[in-house]
């Protein structure tokens, strides 16, 4: 590949992407009602664009207070953006922005990212391109970090290629932010291993749901200075408890099972892990299947000391994971690649040919009797706010010359305005997708930072994605992009319900 190198500065073309929400729809383009709509997680109807960061930040951290009752469009306070940093980022954060403007906050969350991966922040290459209409307005003392924050994935500016540097950043974009910088640390270090506290071991665990399990990951980390050496009492090595909300047992990982019985010794250096994984079935002890409730699993880790005369603290051997069941056995599994190709090859194909050449005849005819197709210009699908254009509607979809509201920039709510043309050229085929260098089904062939959730939302759908890793060499793939066409069967045969944008995203 070649780069023209300046210093450490990578020069390449302009790339600028957004993500969108939208709340507004418009004479027969209008949300799924609520006959329509699947019932959903509550986690995938919020009311405003920035909720999404805010309910991935409250998993792990107490910020939920920190957000209720604001007018999240309104300017952060700087008070708030210490406390949040203190919440999530570091504990022991004494720093404060210069202002709060959207240059200085980005400036200072680089400041933090680089403190916390060890990578010295003036020394990070960078692309130097026109990332933003208005970069010449960027301070000089912010330039570097902002560019840099682009390349983290941490800040990527208000979408319609602006980064409006001296804006106040507001509570919704300030969860944004925390949210971004906090998962780029996450994958910078490669590690979520807390700095050492000398003589202390500690439990730690987080579940999945996958193919109707409830899968256990954990792990038991060591904070010594010195390697420690610990004794496992048989081939059992920890105990998995779960109880519902009346604290009824309704699980137990050793019932029924035999264990050897012989002694193991396991040393872990500091800083390192031992770790497990266990998966459940969700069926209690009276072999009921389990599909609905709350439940806690309480992991206990059956290690001691090797040396006599040592001891561990007990509570350092267990931790206690809280989930909720809904109806997760109700859900179907998705149909796997192989099958999903033989079942839909044949109509996507026709259908594909019918975007490529504007045939609204025919993407009329495959599209959903019932639901018609709804449009999500960024990846994640939100049936409150997505457009959706019935099977009459789009007959005229090329011609029509009405400009709607598809969504609206991420951070900001500034409209994308566009008529059904426009945006067909600019978010579902800007491409030759008919000529795709990758097509999956049901397969996830691109994968940008926003939340994944169309298997979700839609009915036990075949997904077909029309794939590019990129097209210009010197943006070393930063400018991938990709369709995804929705189907979803109907009586005996299957229409299109939806179309999906993808692209790399703020």
């Amino acid at each position: 590949m070649k780069n023209k190198l300046f210093g450490s500065t990578i020069v390449l073309a302009t790339l600028s992407s957004s993500l969108i929400f939208t709340s507004f729809g418009l004479d027969n383009i209008k949300p799924i009602s609520a006959e329509d709509k699947k019932v959903i997680p509550i986690s995938y109807q919020f009311k405003h664009w920035s909720q999404t960061f805010i309910d991935q930040l409250s998993k792990n951290h107490n910020v939920q207070g920190m957000f209720d009752e604001k007018d999240l469009n309104v300017p952060a306070k700087t008070e708030d953006f210490l406390n949040i940093v203190k919440q999530v980022l570091d504990a022991e954060y004494k720093g404060k922005p210069d202002s709060m403007s959207r240059e200085a906050v980005v400036g200072e969350l680089m400041k933090i990212w680089s403190q916390k991966t060890g990578h010295e922040l003036d020394k990070i290459p960078t692309i130097k391109m026109v990332l933003y209409t208005d970069m010449e307005k960027i301070n000089s003392n912010y330039y570097h970090a902002v560019t840099a924050a682009y390349m983290k994935n941490i800040a990527k500016g208000r979408g319609g290629g602006i980064f409006d540097p001296k804006t106040t950043v507001t509570y919704g974009e300030l969860a944004a932010l925390i949210y971004n910088t906090s998962e780029s640390i996450r994958t910078e270090t490669k590690t979520d291993i807390q700095p050492i506290v000398k003589g202390r071991l500690e439990t730690k665990g987080n579940y999945a749901i996958k193919d109707g399990k409830i899968v256990f990951n954990f792990e038991l980390m060591s904070h010594y200075t010195e390697p420690k050496k610990l004794m496992f009492g048989s081939g059992q090595q920890y105990e998995i408890v779960v109880t519902d909300e009346n604290d009824e047992e309704v699980y137990r990982f050793s019932d029924g099972k035999f264990f050897t019985l012989a002694l193991v010794s396991k040393t872990i250096n500091p800083g390192e892990s031992i770790k497990w994984q266990e998966a459940w079935d969700m069926t209690d002890k009276d072999g009921k299947k389990l599909t609905s409730g709350k439940f806690k699993a309480e992991i206990i880790v059956m290690a001691f000391p090797e040396t006599n005369g040592d001891t561990i603290e007990e509570s350092s051997l267990t931790t206690v994971i809280e989930f909720e069941l809904s109806d997760v056995e109700k859900k179907p599994e998705i149909i796997k690649p192989e099958l999903a190709e033989e079942i839909i090859k044949a109509t996507a194909d026709k259908l594909i040919h019918a975007i490529s050449v504007k045939d609204s005849e025919t993407i009329s005819d495959l599209a959903h009797p019932v639901k018609g197709v709804r449009f999500t210009p960024y990846t994640y699908v939100s049936l409150d706010t997505d457009l959706v254009f019935k099977k009459d509607d789009l007959k005229n979809f090329f011609e029509s010359q009405k400009v709607y509201t598809w969504g609206s920039f991420d951070g900001t709510g500034d409209d994308i305005s566009l008529t059904p043309g426009t945006y067909y050229e600019k978010f579902v085929y800007p491409a030759d997708y008919k000529n795709a260098e990758q097509i999956g089904y049901n397969k996830v062939l691109s994968s940008g930072n926003m939340l994944e959730n169309q298997f979700d939302v839609y009915e036990n759908p075949i997904v077909v994605e029309y794939y590019f890793s990129g097209f210009n060499p010197e943006y070393e793939g930063l400018d991938w992009r990709s369709v995804r066409l929705v189907f979803e069967k109907y009586e005996d045969a299957w229409f299109l319900v939806g179309i999906i944008n993808n692209q790399w995203t703020v």
